[in-house]
């Protein structure tokens, strides 16, 4: 696959996953409150923009790490709450609002990793990928 287009984002805030769907029947609302999570990701994703928005095909990398407690010293991956799909929906729900493209139904491709490390922070990557399959390749 032939890669056109690339984005790299650092956010260095503690990942969050995105809250679930509330419901106020008195008023008859239905709201979604944002972590604090989402609001940084969209504020450092909005200053680094791609030139273009993504409007193909998109392969989605994601490294959410976690601040190692002392008990967990011997450990690679964080197996412990939140859960991956939840971080997957904040960062995807963020990048879309900053204008990375339209709908991140164009993200055909998404990787993701939940780890220990020295700090809170999260790592995303965002690759344009070649959605025409050439015969013989």
């Amino acid at each position: 696959m032939k890669l056109t287009a690339k984005s790299y984002l650092y956010v260095p805030y503690r990942p969050e996953p995105q809250a679930r769907p509330r419901a106020n029947w008195e008023k008859r609302v239905v709201y979604s409150k944002h972590p604090d999570f989402y609001h940084s990701v969209v504020y450092h994703a909005s200053k680094k923009r791609p030139v273009m928005p993504f409007n193909g095909a998109v392969r989605l990398c994601l490294r959410f790490v976690y601040k190692r407690p002392a008990v967990r010293r011997f450990e690679t991956y964080k197996t412990t709450k939140p859960d991956l799909d939840n971080l997957e929906k904040a960062v995807m729900d963020a990048l879309t609002t900053a204008k990375w493209w339209t709908d991140d139904s164009i993200v055909v491709d998404k990787r993701s990793v939940k780890v220990w490390g020295d700090a809170d922070y999260c790592e995303i990557l965002a690759e344009q990928i070649s959605n025409i399959g050439r015969f013989g390749d």
